[in-house]
Order: C-alpha cells, then structure tokens, then sequence
C-alpha cells in the first residue's frame, strides 16, 4: 500500500474528528493494492470538524488554504476570517514544490497552480468537507442521495477510507479526467452486488438522461 497513505494516517489518527480517505487512495485501499499514481492525498471530513481539523493542521506545521473558485485560494491564519465559499480546504508545507502562488492583490488571496507531477512526501493533504447525519453518509451534490454510515466508511488495517461506490459516484462528474476510468475499471471488478446495485441507483438519480457508468 501507497506510504503516503500510512503517513496521513499516522498524522490524522487519534485526533479529535474523524476522517476517511478518498479519491483514488481510497480505491487502491479497497482493492488492497497500489493500481497507479496519485495527484495528491484527499481526505474526507465532516463539516462540523473543520476547525478543529483547520487548527491541527496549523499546529502541525502545515499551512491551510481554503477554495474560493476561479483558482483562487484563501490562506486562512486566523479560524475567525473563513469565507467557506467552497467544500474543500489543502493544507501544504512551506516547501512543498509542486504548488505555486500568485498574488492577486487581495490580502491572503493567492491565484494557486498545482503542477501534475504528483505527490511524492507528505507535504500536501487535500480535504473535503461533507454532511452525514446520526445514521447516514450525505452526498454533497444531493442529500437526497444517501447511504448508511456503516457501508460508506470502510477500514482496511484500521484505515478508515470512502467506499467504492461512493467515490465512483463523485468521479462519475468528470469520466474523462485521468485515471478515473481506470478507478472505475479497477473497483467495479471487485464490488459486490449490493454495492453495485446501489451505484447504479445512484447514478440514475444523478443523471436521469443516462451515464456510461449506469447500463
């Protein structure tokens, strides 16, 4: 299994929120296997935890951005100056290099470009924030589109990551990006019917006019 993963797992671990990973990480931890190289490492958080995830960042050496759109990222020093435009936040180290930073003129608003050179050292952690209630994992594009909290965070060495189905369901925007067919590929081929079935359900209440994932 990728080292980045056990890393982020070993910094995350023991903390005072929870988290999951996702993203492509999240299918090699399901398959048991590293299939390919990754961009960055993404975790998924829920949105009550954001500050405390936001701090331990902080005090562990990281610096933390949060999306604005249009390629735009705040840097958030201060948890009380948050614009929470956007679900996700990436927390970098100083020197991590495949990052770069533009001035915008705004006051701790950068123009951001991340280079696809993938990661390499744990230096960049990208997180996600999503809802879920005392029983259920929310989809953030529709919380109608829902699934029980035992099904949607597995463990595997008691690394808690996003299950197949639902990361393919995020994928399912952008079949096109690289690698993400091949997650498709890699994952369908090991799902059980039951996890099937309700990504196809899933993906025919996301796209009603059909999608290649959903035959």
């Amino acid at each position: 299994m990728h080292t980045l993963i056990h890393q982020a797992d070993r910094l995350l671990k023991g903390r005072n929120f929870e988290y999951a990973f996702c993203g492509g990480m999240a299918i090699d931890l399901f398959l048991g296997r590293e299939t390919r190289r990754h961009g960055d490492v993404d975790v998924s958080i829920y949105w009550p935890d954001r500050d405390a995830v936001l701090a331990y960042m902080q005090s562990a050496g990281f610096e933390v951005y949060e999306m604005l759109g249009g390629g735009k990222a705040h840097r958030i020093t201060d948890l009380r100056d948050q614009r929470r435009v956007k679900r996700n936040f990436f927390c970098c180290t100083a020197d991590c290099e495949w990052v770069e930073w533009n001035e915008t003129g705004e006051d701790e608003v950068f123009a951001v470009c991340f280079q696809p050179i993938g990661q390499s050292e744990l230096n960049f952690i990208e997180c996600i924030c999503n809802s879920r209630t005392d029983t259920d994992f929310l989809y953030a594009r529709d919380n109608g589109i829902r699934r029980a909290l035992s099904k949607a965070i597995l463990l595997r060495e008691d690394i808690p990551y996003l299950s197949p189905e639902l990361c393919l369901l995020y994928k399912s925007t952008d079949t096109e990006r690289k690698g993400y067919q091949q997650d498709y590929d890699n994952a369908i081929s090991q799902m059980d019917a039951e996890q099937k079935q309700w990504l196809r359900q899933a993906l025919n209440a996301l796209y009603p006019q059909g999608h290649k994932w959903a035959p």
